[in-house]
């Protein structure tokens, strides 16, 4: 329990209600148990983590000042390919039917944002990426259902009305 000799039990719960986001908060709660006499196994467990994790995010408050520990250190990550304003006149695109934009579809798609954006700025996404650009502009997206071509759609109706369901068993 050495890492935790200078801080209080008080002090990790002052920085408990400061603390905002679920991971921060959970080091704090890892902290303050393990302060109250809580194993790094049972600290592992309940956490849903590897012992090796509890040890790094008790390290942190041995080496950080207490309001600080919690919290991972910024991260730059990758440029955006859009610039501030290209991203949000996206935004505000996706906002309106893309028959507005000359296209010929009601909704947005992945594929037609694709298409959109290498048109409209010049930069190319993955479709995992067009999913993301569209959940941040507040959409979601749908795939088609698969129908098999030959299917028919009277025989279909037929079977829906004539098949009882089965109830709880």
């Amino acid at each position: 329990m050495g890492r935790l000799d200078d801080i209080t039990l008080e002090e990790l719960h002052r920085v408990r209600e400061q603390t905002d986001g679920e991971k921060p908060r959970e080091r704090v709660l890892a902290a303050i148990g393990r302060k109250q006499g809580d194993t790094l196994p049972r600290l592992a467990e309940r956490h849903g983590v590897v012992e090796k994790t509890i040890r790094n995010w008790l390290d942190r408050f041995a080496e950080e000042p207490i309001e600080q520990a919690p919290y991972d250190e910024q991260r730059p990550g990758r440029p955006s390919k859009l610039e501030n304003e290209q991203r949000e006149q996206l935004f505000e695109h996706l906002q309106n039917s893309p028959t507005e934009l000359g296209y010929e579809q009601q909704a947005w798609s992945t594929k037609l944002l694709l298409h959109h954006v290498k048109e409209a700025y010049g930069v190319e996404y993955s479709g995992g990426h067009a999913r993301k650009l569209l959940c941040k502009a507040g959409l979601s997206y749908r795939t088609a259902r698969p129908r098999h071509h030959e299917a028919d759609l009277e025989q279909k109706r037929e079977f829906q009305r004539t098949v009882q369901k089965n109830g709880p068993s």
